[in-house]
């Protein structure tokens, strides 16, 4: 890649950034693809929030600040000041941006309140969206615009070519950007980059007076955002479109938004789309794989390595032994157990150790060590959206007419759905056989993608997907329903799809796995390899770099 192909700076906007500020996917994505573009020799910075949490992080704080005017309420209101302090510190090559204010400096989760936050004011419930979301998303979109005319102060030889949006916490931003076109930013192009376009993540701002307050934009193009859906709400992905490029994170999500086949579940985002002219992209996330290569413990955390690319597996039968024992609140009960042992099992749910790769989880029902069972494995959020609900009848339907399949579910989410999975780890018909670990760490996952045999999917509608590639790295082997991002599970080849969204439809795709597992373990051998191989050389962010990102660049026009 020559130098002279490269723009000539890249400023990722986003509310998340891994292992800095994680929530979901679109923290590994900002952060994957932005490494990527430093060790392709780009200049790349990211600008997000300094929650409360990054407080104690070493951070250099910069002499530069600056004051924003917002209105002081959750409503059309009297304009208040938002001082806004700029930390800076440098991750995998990137620079990172931290805007300070008052109310990123209250915030104890990304996007949600906590239980101390309920704790101090009860009507912070706990799951539940910061009151002043709004706000947050403007002092990031607005801030990031306040740092690139501030570039030079910075250390940067002018303005970045590329102001690259995320979701739509930074979709207002192309329109402001434009807005400023005759400034310092006159040359400053803007891609918007739509991560999950469903109905819940499109960041509606009720009222115009109040959406223009908060972003300075004129009503007449803030009017062309009030959503079909409801004439109240002006929205960022009707906005932000007009003035930027537009991709979202695979070929497969963007024909079926552009089409119209996912309109019931994106407000109508594609045929909005369609009457503005709006051309919506896809380009394929991708993944770094060296925490997820299981040849380098070192680099994964795991106590054991093993390599699927040589089919040598001994080190993931321990960590299936390991995850079992972890797993067991006591011994496993021989044949005729007594039901009161039975009932031990189920409650209460077990808390780990703070020293245990499994810390901060709560464990519901066991795994019983059979190496003639497959284990099939989930790791996610527990909702709808992520098709636990199929996975939960399916798994309930399954485990009363095979007794040779096991499940482990990894996970925090809707509290329906937990109840629902958690009664189902709890039924003595399925003890040894159906285990529910609610809460999230990223080495328990590891160690939940290392221990299966194959991994399940069943979303409803998934933009990408990332969790089938970590587990095609793991040699899990992906049960996929075929929709969005996922249709690049290869059926038979790479892993297993199916494509009605039931739980009979998934309990046939298991079947077959399982089927496959006991009959055909020389077939199985070659798709795991094939699979791992697979990541490696399609779906490794360098890549994706080259192949999607870089020609979109380029197409904006902004070079070095």
């Amino acid at each position: 890649m020559q130098k002279e192909d490269l723009p000539r700076g890249v400023w990722h906007v986003a509310r998340e950034f891994a292992g800095l500020a994680e929530a979901g996917g679109l923290k590994d994505a900002v952060a994957g693809l932005a490494a990527a573009q430093a060790r392709a020799g780009m200049r790349v910075a990211a600008v997000l929030p300094r929650y409360g949490f990054l407080a104690a992080l070493p951070a250099e704080r910069l002499p530069l600040e600056f004051t924003l005017s917002l209105p002081s309420e959750n409503q059309a209101s009297a304009p208040a000041p938002e001082l806004v302090v700029v930390h800076r510190l440098r991750r995998d090559g990137v620079e990172i941006f931290l805007l300070d204010s008052a109310r990123t400096r209250d915030k104890r989760d990304v996007y949600t309140y906590t239980a101390a936050d309920q704790a101090e004011n009860p009507y912070r419930k706990k799951g539940t969206g910061h009151w002043d979301a709004h706000h947050l998303n403007l002092i990031l979109q607005r801030g990031a615009l306040e740092l690139a005319r501030r570039a030079r102060r910075l250390g940067w030889p002018g303005p970045p070519a590329i102001l690259h949006c995320h979701d739509g916490h930074a979709a207002f931003l192309p329109a402001i950007l434009r807005s400023q076109a005759r400034g310092p930013l006159r040359r400053t192009r803007a891609l918007l980059t739509l991560h999950n376009a469903g109905a819940g993540y499109h960041q509606e701002i009720y009222g115009l007076q109040f959406a223009r307050q908060l972003t300075g934009l004129s009503l007449r193009v803030l009017e062309q955002g009030l959503s079909p859906e409801n004439p109240e709400a002006v929205d960022p992905l009707l906005v932000g479109p007009r003035f930027a490029t537009v991709n979202t994170v695979s070929e497969q999500y963007a024909e079926e938004i552009s089409s119209g086949a996912l309109d019931g579940l994106t407000g109508g985002l594609g045929k909005a789309f369609r009457e503005a002219g709006i051309r919506l992209r896809g380009i394929t996330n991708g993944i770094d794989p060296g925490p997820y290569d299981p040849r380098f413990p070192d680099r994964t955390g795991l106590a054991f390595a093993f390599d699927p690319s040589q089919g040598q597996w001994e080190g993931k039968t321990q960590c299936r032994r390991w995850i079992a024992a972890q797993t067991a609140a006591a011994p496993a009960p021989s044949a005729g157990a007594p039901a009161w042992l039975q009932q031990a099992r189920r409650a209460p749910p077990r808390e780990f150790a703070p020293g245990s790769p499994l810390r901060g989880l709560s464990c519901h029902g066991w795994l019983e060590d059979d190496p003639g069972s497959p284990l099939f494995t989930f790791v996610g959020r527990l909702a709808s959206q992520k098709g636990v609900d199929v996975l939960a009848g399916a798994a309930a339907r399954l485990l009363g007419r095979r007794a040779n399949l096991r499940f482990l579910v990894l996970g925090q989410g809707e509290a329906a759905v937990e109840e629902r999975l958690a009664g189902l780890a709890g039924d003595p018909a399925a003890a040894g056989r159906f285990c529910l670990l609610v809460g999230f760490n990223s080495l328990a996952a590891k160690y939940c993608y290392a221990a299966g045999d194959f991994f399940l999917v069943p979303s409803l509608y998934e933009p990408c997907g990332l969790t089938d590639l970590y587990a095609q790295m793991m040699g899990s082997l992906p049960v996929v329903h075929r929709v969005g991002g996922l249709v690049k599970v290869r059926h038979g080849e790479t892993g297993y799809s199916y494509e009605e969204h039931s739980p009979e439809a998934l309990c046939r795709a298991i079947e077959e796995a399982a089927n496959d597992y006991r009959r055909r373990p020389e077939h199985l051998e070659g798709m795991r390899r094939r699979a791992f191989g697979e990541v490696l050389e399609r779906f490794t962010w360098d890549r994706v770099l080259a192949a999607g990102y870089l020609p979109l660049y380029r197409e904006l026009g902004a070079r070095a």
